[in-house]
């Protein structure tokens, strides 16, 4: 086999092996560089909600917590509760909490569910486990060799010594100026 089909070989094979982990890590990448537009993990709700007016903090039994949440659908969810100060008590949940004025009964719950394969696809990009980190390392590894096969697929003026070097060239110099702008 010649060096120009040793080199499609290899950049058309790396890529399909690599194509789920580019996939995978486009989308998670894209999630987290909005994640002040939205929380890519996390599905969290806020809803108003009142309570009965306990007589004094000594009130705030379990039972009154619970008389609190079974309404919400999370009495099955209860953790524990604390009062963060004299006049209020947060419930904890296992999703989520309520926070109560004791004063007024008005309160907010608050629940946060994990967002569905955002969350996990997340948790692969930003922290990966043993496993998942040789593989990802491999697949860097890979990204690089794809991208320079990738300069050697075409010949001629479509290729690197034509338009694809103007746009290799273009490519670069941008991820140098948001480099060099970094500080």
């Amino acid at each position: 086999m010649r060096l120009h089909g040793l080199n499609n070989a290899i950049h058309r094979d790396l890529g399909y092996l690599l194509v789920g982990a580019t996939i995978l890590y486009a989308i998670s990448g894209i999630a987290l560089n909005h994640a002040d537009d939205w929380d890519p993990n996390f599905v969290i709700k806020r809803q108003n909600v009142q309570t009965p007016v306990p007589k004094d903090v000594a009130a705030v039994t379990r039972q009154w917590v619970l008389g609190v949440i079974e309404p919400l659908g999370e009495g099955d969810c209860y953790r524990s509760h604390d009062f963060p100060t004299p006049e209020k008590v947060k419930i904890y949940l296992d999703e989520g909490s309520v926070f109560v004025d004791l004063k007024t009964g008005k309160g907010i719950f608050e629940s946060v569910r994990r967002r569905p394969l955002f969350y996990q696809m997340n948790s692969l990009h930003i922290s990966p486990k043993r496993a998942w980190l040789a593989f990802s390392d491999f697949f860097a590894v890979g990204l690089v060799i794809v991208s320079v096969t990738g300069l050697f697929v075409l010949r001629g003026r479509k290729g690197i010594t034509g338009r694809g070097a103007i746009f290799a060239g273009v490519g670069s110099l941008i991820s140098l100026v948001f480099l060099l702008s970094v500080k």
